[in-house]
């Protein structure tokens, strides 16, 4: 009679490795790192535009109690309210857009250059017992 014999516990995964793929504390720290520059990128662009529209939405104000000048029949404080926040808002996300892009990149040139230094360790042992083919 044979026993069930348990199948022997997956090593426990962190951030973004697959089930039974080896986990390396590098890639571990790296991914922590692209996920603190992002929310750091998010934070910074999100308080960015919220200081640029609170600006515009102030100079709006000056101008609609300034006279508030006509252009083409449309009061100057109305075209900029409909027309002038959605510039604003593109340069906001092409901004962000390019400094995530290059925040990844960032990361992927790090995983690739660990995965790389990965390999040559694996291919050349530092044991030097290991070399001498392990007779002592």
């Amino acid at each position: 009679m044979t026993a069930d014999v348990p199948a022997p516990a997956a090593a426990p995964t962190y951030g973004i490795a697959l089930p039974g793929a080896p986990v390396r504390e590098a890639g571990a720290v790296y991914v922590g790192g692209l996920v603190r520059s992002q929310l750091r990128l998010a934070f910074g662009c999100l308080l960015g535009f919220l200081l640029v529209a609170g600006a515009f939405t102030a100079a709006i104000f000056v101008v609609a109690h300034a006279g508030d000048p006509v252009v083409f029949g449309v009061p100057l404080s109305w075209l900029l309210q409909a027309y002038g926040y959605y510039p604003l808002i593109l340069v906001f996300a092409v901004l962000y857009a390019r400094a995530a892009s290059r925040n990844e990149r960032r990361y992927r040139s790090l995983a690739e250059a660990d995965a790389a230094a990965e390999v040559v360790r694996v291919a050349r042992p530092t044991d030097p017992a290991a070399g001498a083919g392990g007779a002592m």
